[in-house]
């Protein structure tokens, strides 16, 4: 009687699970490129009709669609165990184990763009490290990168993916400390110059081709990033609205393979074409329509000018109701002041503590007078037309600070003034100049780099006399080596730096460890503003009323 309980419960089981098989059929068969009856099962066919199939967001692997089948559902537990798998392979160093089994885990998820932007960044920058050899280094990053292009087969809607591959091929390749060397391996590396060609980018077109004539790493991120841009065309897959950050990556590419060049010792028109074309893609970037978190609107980066122009026009019209209204309301908000404040205000700003800087910037926000203030205290005759005219002027003044916020969170100002500079003859002379001084002292003639480094010194004082802008931490940290050989050249005559130093302003800044950009100048959240200081941004309290 056992016996035959026992059988009668192991067909009730086995039926069980045969007639559950028919439902997940129906339900969770996957699709397939058949165009005819490919459709799959309901739940296959209810992600096409939403355009959240694989079909609508990548390629379709039978490979991993047969994985995600034959886990009967447990999908999420099966990757639970691989990653703890390549965990485990990580801590071993059993790096071969660990990338088969992250391989795995992208075939049974390969939507989920997490998977393949944590592999690459483990391969690139994680195992990478472990290796002393550069060339070792390299092929790990070699790796990343192509993890990261299998990825976009699978998420060819997902922009930012498509961005990743260039910004790994651009930072990791041309930024890091053995960038000279993976430089020169990227552009030899005919293989996976092929297998990049064959994820949709030329490699034979005179874009991505350096000084040599080779594919050049920065090059073809720029490239990547003009594929990532033509797929946000019909996608914003993975940008989430940060359009400044995303456009800004094509034309940054193409500044950093000029100074890499540079930096390399190419110091003729090659480099001076490069930033040209740098350049251009800066303008290029500055006509783009881009949609402002502040404003919620689309704005250019080249805007600015139009908008505070026609800004001081609408201003100038309100005056012309009240010609003295704007003042007075100065005045008044000034004789509101405490004495202390006042105080602060009337000093001078070299004798200013931080207590008193504190004062002065708690004042002027005080002093500030918005156009609807100057509206209401018109006489009342022309009032109605005056807050018109105050609504459109502080409308303009937040579109004029919203692009300068713009400019000001990607440099664009200073990046354009440097692709301007470092085209000048006189900048290519006085790099020139400069590398023959430090030359000549490594090989220890004294007098002659002597000569060679105060001509150089001359050349960069009138660089900076025409481009004040450039006088950053930046330019003081790429100079401050020949500096620091000058130094030590004067000291074996037995003398000082001069009194009045060309550059003792550039050394002071490298010293102080200042920023090396520009800071911006905007304050918010009072957009007509004429008299701005550096505040914050403006919350979205203020921006939705």
């Amino acid at each position: 009687m056992n016996l035959e309980t026992s059988f009668k419960r192991k067909v009730s089981y086995i039926t069980g699970i045969v007639l559950l098989l028919f439902p997940l059929f129906y339900l969770g068969q996957p699709a397939t490129s058949d165009t005819d009856g490919g459709r799959g099962g309901k739940l296959a066919q209810l992600r096409a009709e939403n355009y959240l199939a694989q079909s609508n967001l990548g390629e379709i692997d039978p490979v991993s669609s047969t994985m995600q089948l034959a886990t009967f559902g447990l999908r999420p537990i099966a990757v639970i165990v691989l990653w703890e798998k390549a965990t485990r392979f990580q801590k071993m160093e059993d790096y071969d184990n660990v990338t088969a089994t992250v391989n795995q885990i992208s075939k049974l998820q390969p939507n989920f763009v997490s998977i393949w932007k944590f592999q690459a960044h483990n391969l690139a920058y994680n195992i990478s490290v472990d290796f002393d050899n550069y060339r070792h280094r390299y092929q790990w990053v070699r790796r990343g990168i192509d993890f990261l292009m299998e990825g976009t087969q699978y998420n060819s809607q997902d922009a930012k993916l498509v961005q990743e591959v260039g910004a790994y091929t651009g930072s990791k390749i041309g930024g890091s400390d053995e960038k000279r060397q993976f430089r020169r391996l990227f552009s030899e590396d005919d293989p996976f110059h092929q297998r990049m060609e064959n994820y949709g980018l030329e490699m034979d077109s005179q874009l991505v081709a350096g000084v040599d004539g080779k594919p050049d790493n920065w090059k073809v991120a720029n490239r990547w990033y003009q594929k990532s841009e033509d797929v946000a065309k019909f996608s914003d897959g993975g940008i989430r609205g940060d359009w400044l950050m995303f456009y800004e990556r094509k034309p940054q590419a193409l500044i950093y393979y000029a100074i890499s060049l540079e930096d390399e010792g190419y110091l003729d028109t090659n480099a001076q074409q490069a930033f040209a074309t740098a350049h251009g893609g800066l303008v290029e970037l500055g006509s783009l329509d881009i949609l402002s978190k502040f404003t919620g609107t689309m704005l250019r980066l080249n805007q600015g000018a139009e908008f505070q122009r026609k800004l001081d026009d609408l201003r100038k019209e309100m005056d012309k109701l009240g010609s003295d209204v704007r003042s007075q309301q100065r005045e008044k908000r000034f004789s509101e002041l405490s004495k202390p404040h006042q105080e602060a205000l009337n000093l001078a700003p070299e004798l200013r503590t931080e207590y008193h800087k504190r004062m002065v910037q708690e004042a002027t926000q005080m002093l500030f007078v918005s156009e609807t203030d100057v509206a209401n205290a018109m006489p009342e005759e022309v009032k109605e037309q005056a807050l018109l005219l105050a609504a459109e002027a502080e409308a303009m003044a937040m579109k004029a600070d919203a692009v300068s916020y713009m400019r000001s969170m990607i440099n664009y100002d200073y990046w354009l003034r440097r692709c301007e500079m470092e085209q000048l003859d006189l900048a290519i002379n006085a790099r020139k100049t400069t590398a023959k001084a430090d030359e000549l002292f490594v090989a220890a003639r004294l007098q002659p780099a002597r000569e060679e480094y105060e001509k150089a010194w001359a050349m960069w004082t009138d660089i900076f006399e025409k481009y004040p802008t450039m006088i950053t931490r930046d330019t003081g940290q790429n100079l401050m080596p020949s500096i620091g050989n000058y130094v030590e050249l004067l000291s074996q005559f037995d003398e000082d730096v001069p009194e009045g130093f060309a550059l003792q302003e550039l050394v002071d800044l490298a010293e102080q460890e200042l920023t090396a950009l520009p800071e911006s100048n905007i304050q918010f959240p009072s957009p007509a503003n004429p008299d701005r200081i550096k505040g914050e941004v403006p919350s979205q309290d203020y921006l939705n009323n």
